[in-house]
C-alpha cells in the first residue's frame, strides 16, 4: 500500500478538507444561492431537510471521499477491504449494534438536555414530509455509505500501523467531530470507537456500514413512534425542551429508565463483542491475516507513525471551532 494511505497526515488532511468545504457550503455557496433565488422571484429559498441530508451527505462527505479515492485509486482495496463477513459476524455485529443503542440514547438525553438536539428538526421534518418510508430510504443509507467510507475506510486505512487503541480513539474523535454539534459528538464518539473496532477485527468495511445501518435504522422506527404516538416518555427521549406535561417529571424518569436499560444493554454488548474479538482472531490467524499491524510493523521495524502531528491539530482545532460556532448559532436562533 502506497504510505501516504498508511499514514496519518494524508487522512487527516483528508478530514480538514471535508470541514472546510463544509465551512465553504454553509457559509458562502448556499447563501449566495439563497440571495440569487430571492432575487430572481421574490421569495425565501428554503432547502427541505432531505435534500439537506442528501447534500452533506453526497456533496460535503462524498466529494471529498470521491476525490481521495481517485487519488488514490490503485490502492482502493486496502482503503475499503471488503472481506466477507461469514454469517456469525453479521449476527454478532447486529446484535452489539441492538445492544448498544439504549447507551447511545443515554448519551443523547443527557447532552441534549445541555446542548439541545440540533437533529431532532431535520428528523421531524423528513418525517413529515415523506414519512418512514423516505427516513428509513435516506438517514439509515446515506451515512452508513459516506461516512463509514471517510470513516472506517479513509481516516482508519492511515492509522492501522498505530495502536489500535489510539486509532480507535482518533477514529471516535473525528467522526464526532464529523457531526459538528456537542448533541451528537457525544454518542458518535462512542460509536466511532466501535465502529473502529469493528473493522480493525473483520477487516472489513461491512461490519461498520452494517452496524451503522441498525442504529440508524432503530432510530428512524423509534422516531416514527414519537411522531404518530402520544407517548411523553419517548418524546423525552428526543426532545429535551418538550413541553408534554410534566416535564421534569417526564425527563427524571425516562434518564433513569434508560440508566437502568443502558447498564444491562452495556454488559450484553460488551459479552458479545469478547466473542467477536476471539472468534474474528482465529478466524484471521486461520486464514493467514494479521490483525494487529501496529505489532506486525514494530516486529519489522518499520517506522510507526505519530499520532498527534499538525494536522491531527488542525483537524481538532478546525472541527470544534465550527462546534462552537453551530452552537452558538442555535443559541441565537432560539
Amino acid at each position: 500500500m502506497n504510505k501516504h494511505v498508511t499514514t496519518p497526515m494524508w487522512p487527516n488532511i483528508f478530514m480538514l478538507s471535508i470541514l472546510i468545504f463544509s465551512i465553504i457550503v454553509m457559509a458562502v455557496i448556499l447563501p449566495v444561492v439563497s440571495f440569487m433565488f430571492f432575487f430572481t422571484t421574490g421569495e425565501e429559498m428554503r432547502m427541505p431537510a432531505w435534500a439537506g441530508l442528501v447534500l452533506s451527505q453526497a456533496g460535503i462527505i462524498g466529494i471529498p471521499c470521491a476525490v481521495y479515492l481517485l487519488i488514490h485509486r490503485k490502492n482502493i482495496r486496502e482503503i475499503l477491504p471488503m472481506r466477507k463477513l461469514g454469517w456469525q459476524n453479521w449476527l454478532m455485529v447486529i446484535a452489539m449494534s441492538i445492544a448498544i443503542y439504549p447507551v447511545v440514547q443515554l448519551l443523547n438525553v443527557a447532552t441534549g438536555m445541555i446542548f439541545g438536539t440540533p437533529i431532532q428538526d431535520t428528523m421531524d421534518e423528513i418525517m413529515g414530509t415523506g414519512g418512514i418510508w423516505l427516513m428509513l430510504a435516506l438517514v439509515p443509507i446515506l451515512p452508513s455509505i459516506f461516512e463509514e467510507v471517510a470513516l472506517r475506510g479513509i481516516v482508519f486505512a492511515g492509522y492501522r500501523k498505530v495502536k489500535i487503541f489510539a486509532a480507535a480513539m482518533v477514529n471516535g474523535l473525528f467522526f464526532g467531530i464529523l457531526h459538528q454539534n456537542f448533541n451528537q459528538f457525544s454518542y458518535a464518539f462512542l460509536l466511532g470507537v466501535f465502529m473502529c473496532y469493528f473493522a480493525y477485527y473483520t477487516k472489513s468495511i461491512w461490519a461498520p456500514v452494517i452496524s451503522h445501518v441498525v442504529i440508524n435504522t432503530i432510530g428512524s422506527i423509534l422516531m416514527f413512534v414519537v411522531f404518530n404516538t402520544d407517548w411523553y416518555a419517548l418524546e423525552a427521549v428526543y426532545d429535551p425542551y418538550a413541553t408534554a406535561p410534566p416535564d421534569m417529571v417526564v425527563h427524571i424518569i425516562t434518564f433513569l429508565i434508560l440508566g437502568f436499560i443502558a447498564v444491562a444493554s452495556a454488559g450484553i454488548f460488551i459479552a458479545i463483542y469478547i466473542k467477536f474479538r476471539n472468534h474474528n482472531l482465529r478466524r484471521n490467524e486461520a486464514e493467514g491475516i494479521i490483525t494487529d499491524e501496529h505489532a506486525a510493523a514494530v516486529s519489522a521495524g518499520e517506522p510507526i507513525p505519530k499520532v498527534f502531528n499538525v494536522s491531527f491539530l488542525l483537524v481538532c482545532v478546525t472541527g470544534f471551532t465550527v462546534m462552537i460556532g453551530m452552537q452558538i448559532l442555535m443559541a441565537v436562533m432560539l
